[in-house]
């Protein structure tokens, strides 16, 4: 079938290595869901022809994925460092990667998953950092660069990472 431009064929998650394929199947019907067609391909089903739905269906989708992997990350990352975190959130932040509140709570943004590894991990770790250092003194960037040998360059490269965030997002 025929779906919106707007709407993604393809999902590149660079940092975890999964690329899916999605697929629409228009059904009259008012509900949304989304099945797993095989290994890395998606079904949206039902009244796809509301692109705004589709796209909250895909970002629920990809909350949970960022979760799933994400979580398990920052846990074996804060175990690697002794940087121990209180909790974890996902959500869909417009300008931050990821933040930390002084009770040693983790935000993620879900749009993580697009990013190169190594981009994410730095922000992981900068996040972890924080549960210690809850500033950007020069005591963080200190600890930071503990952890990340190559912390300034991925400082930079984060600047410009909207770049590999698809355009429906």
């Amino acid at each position: 079938m025929a779906t919106s431009k707007k709407l993604p064929q393809s999902l590149e998650l660079l940092s975890i290595h999964e690329k899916w394929s999605i697929h629409y199947d228009h059904v009259n019907q008012d509900c949304l869901w989304l099945t797993y067609l095989k290994p890395s391909q998606l079904l949206l089903q039902g009244n796809v022809r509301q692109a705004a739905v589709c796209v909250e269906l895909l970002q629920k989708w990809l909350r949970m994925k960022a979760r799933n992997h994400l979580g398990r990350w920052l846990q074996a990352l804060s175990e690697d460092t002794d940087l121990k975190f209180k909790g974890l959130s996902i959500r869909g932040q417009r300008t931050r990667w990821g933040s930390c509140s002084t009770q040693q709570r983790i935000n993620l943004n879900y749009k993580l998953l697009f990013l190169p590894a190594t981009l994410v991990e730095h922000v992981l770790l900068h996040e972890l950092c924080h549960t210690r250092e809850f500033n950007h003194s020069s005591r963080f960037w200190a600890l930071l660069s503990e952890w990340d040998t190559d912390c300034q360059k991925n400082k930079q490269s984060l600047n410009e990472a909207d770049q590999y965030l698809p355009k429906w997002l």
